[in-house]
This record gives C-alpha cells, structure tokens and sequence, in this order.
C-alpha cells in the first residue's frame, strides 16, 4: 500500500501538494485573523426602513396647543417596555425628561432611590427591593439608608459624596423589575434623565431585528479584564430572547411572569455589583456569565456624545442616531420641541440630520467669533493659514479634506469633521480673539444648506436611506 501511494506521490506530486497547500494558507489565515476592536470602522449595510414617529404634520405643528405625541406608534409598547432610571437629587432633569423624551412613553417604569410622584408618574424606590444583606458592610450603600431615615424624620436631605454611587445599585434590580413587570415584552429599554432618545431611529433599529434572539445592543466602553459593556449614558436594549436566557423563571411556576428571588440578577450577583464601581458594567459580566452573550457595539448609532460634542463626518453622514448624553432640562425641552415642529418627512434621522438644529445659524454666515468649534488639528506652521482669519478659512475651503476650521492665537486648526462647540470667555484669559468657521461650499456638496432659486436656505430633511451598523460583538 506505501509503494502504491509513494508511486502515485513520484508520478503526480501536484495532486497531494496543491491540497495541502490550500489547507496551509487556510489555517494561517485564520490565525492571522483577529477580532474587530471598538476603533475599527463599523460594518455597514443600507435597507430601506419606514417611518415609525416622523415630525408632526404641517398643519398639526402650527395649531395652538401641540400634541408632540399625536402621531406616536403607541400599539409599540405593547412589544417594548421602557424603563427611565432617576436620581431623587436631580427632580427637575427627571421633568423634563417627562415633559419630553418619555412623554409619550404609556407603560414607562421609573426607578429611583426614592419612592415619589412627578404629576401622573409613579418613581418606584427600586433600591427597596433589594435583599437586606445588601446594607451589610457596604459603605456606599449607607447613602440610601441615611437618605431614607432623613425623609421618613422630616429632615432635610445631605448629599453626600457617596450619594452618587447608589446608582450602581439601581442597575440588576431594574432589569429584573422590567421582565417580571411585563414578561411578554419583545425588547426592553434602558434611559438615564440626561439621555436623549430619538424614538423613531429606535424602532427602525428594532424593526430589523428578531427580538426572540439574543441581543444586547449600546455603546461599547471597556470594561475590567478586556471585557466591553454598554454604557448607561447612551442607552441599552435588551432583547426579549436574552432575557429568558438572563432571568429564569423557576419550573415549578406557570409561564415566565414568576421569578423567584433567588434568579433575580440583584440576588445571584451581590458580590459584583458591591465590589465594581459601575453597575452598567457588572449587568454586561453578568449577562456574560449567565448566557455567553456578548455586547453588539453599536456606536455611533447609540452615542453618548453631548450636542456640543457630536461629531459629523463624511462617513457618517447618513449613519442613524439614536441618543445624547448629559442634556441639561432646557436643552432637553428644546430639542424635542425642534425634533417633532421641524419639517414633516418620513426620512430616517441621522447624523446630518441633527446638523439643522445645531447649525442652523449657518444661514446667517460662515463663521462665529468668540466661538471654538473644537478642532483639533493645528496646521503645519510655515502655512499661511495662521496669519489671521481669513487665510484660516480659505486654506480649508482649499483642502478637500477639511470641513471646519478655528483660529486663536495666531494659530489656525483644520478638521475633518463637523462639530458645534461652545461659546469662549470674551476676556478669554487676555489671549485674544477666538473665531471658528465651518466650510459651507463643502457642506452644500453633502447636500446641506442648499439654496432654492431664490437665495432662501432650504431645510435639510437628511439622507433618502440611512447606512446602518452590523453589530459587532465585543
């Protein structure tokens, strides 16, 4: 039999060495291959989605007394259930949410560390619902009792530094509240008050996905051990398929609608959350531990950025965006008032899209002083674009690359991005002026601030189809 296959081998060698070379290159790319990191750019794929909340219509938005949520999809939140999580130390950013983003929100939960009622809306304590052990040799957790022991006496409240570590805490119990509240909820969504959300990218989000799958959808941030979770300050989705897998319910009980106490996640996982600073991240190792189950990065669809910071670029043109972060009160209300009044269109929102309200002054001119756009990219020192504003702004109309620019100090800074910024101290530390432009040919190309025929700025309705994010797993 050797001689055979040795003669066979001498007489045809290409016949055993093309296969085994094949298998070689095979094996070796696979060894070369790693794993997507959070920096990587995103994979991408375009669908067509329709509209689930667009902008209220004209006639509607000019009446009287608005009705932001008129043409709300409420017949959704029988598949999703919306849980909004407070701190009784910040009343007037849980209003305003109220008043705005989760205004049309029927069946929200609110979780606090202090049971109360904001007009028609309940605040549950979910802190009261942990196991006693909890305020057992644990410092930071001494915060809620003395907060409790001073409402119960009539006394005044003394925050603490400890005061905002109780959020931590907040997070297991409110997962476990939300499935056991409304166990045939095909996704669950987690808020803070100081998130945005814009509702309509949520459901064509959803819309795409099959919710009886395992998903754990956010903004990655890493974690301990190389482990990524979804931070709290974006926003996080659950599906319905990884919570069955998440939170058992006991076999001896009908359904899933019973979960004894010792599945609960705030029960199984005491130790963690008492030992980890940051309770987003111990819900993510635990969902880990429980299912296997890994984060599906979505950002920059879910976003933390503030207004100031959010930041367009040509790629992201037309990528969806979903939520913000650390919104004061009043630019919470502001937003959503823009948000349902803007131009009736069945568009998806997306990055540009947002570019109608943060640059809107655009139309006025070019350029704002004592304004910093925050680019970052400080031109190579023999140009001439650092010998005042104006050559600033004509190198970065000349270079295809450059969208906006900034110049203080005799120094003159490009970017490939667009961004709003902030407003800079006239006295500005005696260092003299502060001014930033954005390069409007460039953004007219990318189709905003489009003039009509005559000389009027037209209003930007965003990208005809979105490019949305294949998640990756981390």
């Amino acid at each position: 039999m050797l001689k055979m296959l040795g003669g066979r081998l001498a007489r045809r060698p290409w016949r055993f060495l093309f296969p085994a070379l094949l298998l070689f290159f095979f094996v070796y790319s696979l060894s070369r291959r790693r794993a997507p990191r959070p920096g990587d750019p995103p994979p991408v794929h375009k669908t067509k989605t329709k509209s689930f909340f667009p902008p209220l219509e004209t006639k509607s938005a000019n009446s009287i007394e608005l009705d932001y949520c008129q043409n709300f999809p409420t017949h959704l939140l029988d598949e999703v259930q919306v849980v909004l999580k407070v701190s009784s130390s910040e009343t007037s950013a849980t209003k305003a949410h109220l008043g705005s983003v989760t205004s049309c929100i029927t069946n929200l939960i609110i979780v606090g560390d202090r049971e109360e009622r904001l007009g028609d809306r309940r605040v549950l304590d979910i802190l009261a619902e942990l196991p006693k052990s909890y305020e057992v040799n644990n410092l930071d957790f001494q915060a809620y009792l003395d907060q409790k022991r001073a409402h119960v006496e009539g006394e005044t409240v003394k925050e603490s530094q400890r005061s905002f570590k109780l959020d931590r805490f907040k997070y297991l119990p409110m997962v476990d509240k939300a499935y056991t509240t409304n166990p045939k909820a095909k996704w669950f969504v987690f808020l803070e008050s100081d998130v945005y959300f814009f509702w309509d990218t949520l459901f064509r989000l959803l819309s795409q996905l099959e919710s009886s799958e395992p998903h754990y959808l956010g903004e990655p941030h890493k974690g301990s051990d190389g482990r990524y979770f979804a931070y709290g300050g974006a926003g996080f989705v659950l599906s319905q398929g990884l919570m069955k897998k998440l939170i058992p319910p006991s076999p001896k009980m009908s359904a899933a609608v019973q979960v004894p106490r010792e599945n609960r996640l705030s029960h199984r996982f005491e130790d963690w959350i008492k030992e980890e600073q940051r309770g987003d991240a111990v819900l993510s190792y635990a969902i880990q531990n429980a299912t296997g189950i890994k984060l599906a990065a979505m950002h920059p669809t879910f976003s933390s950025y503030q207004l100031k910071d959010v930041k367009t670029t040509r790629e992201r043109w037309c990528y969806p965006l979903l939520s913000l972060h650390q919104l004061k009160p009043e630019q919470m209300e502001n937003l959503w008032k823009w948000e349902r009044t803007r131009q009736y269109n069945l568009k998806p929102f997306t990055y540009s899209s947002l570019l109608s309200y943060t640059h809107s002054f655009l139309s006025q001119g070019p350029s704002r002083e004592w304004w910093d756009n925050l680019s970052t990219a400080p031109v190579p020192n023999d140009r001439p674009a650092h010998r005042n504003t104006q050559s600033c702004g004509s190198e970065c109309a000349n270079d295809p690359n450059c969208l906006q620019w900034s110049f203080s100090q005799t120094v003159c800074r490009h970017a490939d991005f667009i961004k709003l910024g902030n407003s800079v101290d006239r006295e500005n530390g005696g260092q003299g002026d502060f001014v930033s432009g954005w390069d409007t040919g460039a953004l007219r190309k990318l189709g905003f601030g489009v003039e009509g025929d005559h000389g009027e700025q037209l209003f930007y309705e965003g990208c005809d189809q979105a490019t949305w994010l294949t998640a990756i797993l981390h």
